[in-house]
């Protein structure tokens, strides 16, 4: 029994030890609560890593010594809440703790330059990394992908496309880029109207997942699916486009099939397997 609870103690220390802490500060305009685009692109620099587990999430806003001590307390909560409001928007995020401080005093640098880092909210993540490492290096992009075709080569049934800029938010069916991701989705309607009898299946691949796991998780669905959402995203805006979804099937195959020869980057993606001419 002792050898088992040991055992035990073990375990745990070694999943604990995995755990991170992760300190992001942003911050903001005076008298102001809304994220500015650069506080923004701070946020998804980190949450869009989709080898991230989040344990845990806090949030402490704060003001510089301008303004009343009430106002400046109600302004700092709403730093705080602006950014959780922001993670929850963009990556289905929810916080453990978001608090209001008030302001802070003045540094001994110069009273402009300690006012603009005191108008602030900070971050404090707890998380883990959940990948397998992938030491292939990143070899000529045509080797990698000289099995796969594309919508003006002449295709055939087995043919594949793997749809490029197709790129996605870490752990989410969000598009990074809308516009070039409707852009890449939009030749796949093409093609489909010009070849009314074509049938295809969307295959959907993830990055990033240790052999213990056979899909990464989804933050919305709540479940290791992502591959499976992603294909049904483009399933999806296929059929909003007028596609028949009698010419399609979709279906998530998790990391079963990296790419031969590729980064790990390359299985985070989605492709377009010709299943009938």
């Amino acid at each position: 029994m002792k050898q088992i609870y040991l055992f035990f103690l073990f375990c745990c220390s070694i999943l604990y030890s995995q755990e991170e802490q992760k300190t992001i500060v942003v911050l903001f305009n005076s008298n102001e609560f809304a994220l500015s685009s650069e506080a923004e692109g701070t946020l998804t620099a980190f949450f869009s890593d989709e080898t991230l587990v989040i344990a845990s999430i806090s949030i402490e806003g704060f003001c510089d010594d301008v303004g009343s001590t009430e106002n400046n307390l109600i302004l700092s909560t709403n730093r705080a809440q602006s950014v959780a409001n922001y993670l929850k928007k963009e990556f289905n995020l929810n916080c453990n703790s978001i608090l209001g401080k008030g302001e802070l005093p003045l540094m001994n640098s110069s009273v402009d330059e300690s006012r603009k880092n005191n108008r602030k909210a900070v971050l404090e993540i707890t998380f883990s990394k959940s990948s397998e490492e992938n030491n292939i290096s990143n070899k000529d992009s045509e080797k990698r992908y000289k099995n796969y075709k594309t919508f003006s080569d002449k295709l055939v049934v087995g043919d594949k496309i793997i749809i490029k800029n197709l790129l996605f938010k870490g752990s989410l069916t969000i598009f990074e880029n809308p516009e070039e991701a409707i852009i890449e989705l939009d030749k796949i309607v093409t093609y489909l109207n010009e070849n009314p009898n074509t049938t295809i299946e969307i295959q959907g691949h993830v990055c990033c997942i240790g052999s213990a796991h056979s899909d990464a998780h989804d933050r919305f669905s709540g479940k290791n699916n992502l591959s499976h959402t992603r294909a049904k995203k483009v399933f999806d805006y296929l059929i909003e486009k007028g596609i028949s979804p009698n010419r399609m099937t979709h279906m998530g195959y998790g990391r079963k099939f990296p790419i031969p020869g590729g980064i790990e980057s390359d299985n985070k993606r989605v492709e377009i397997l010709i299943t009938k001419i």
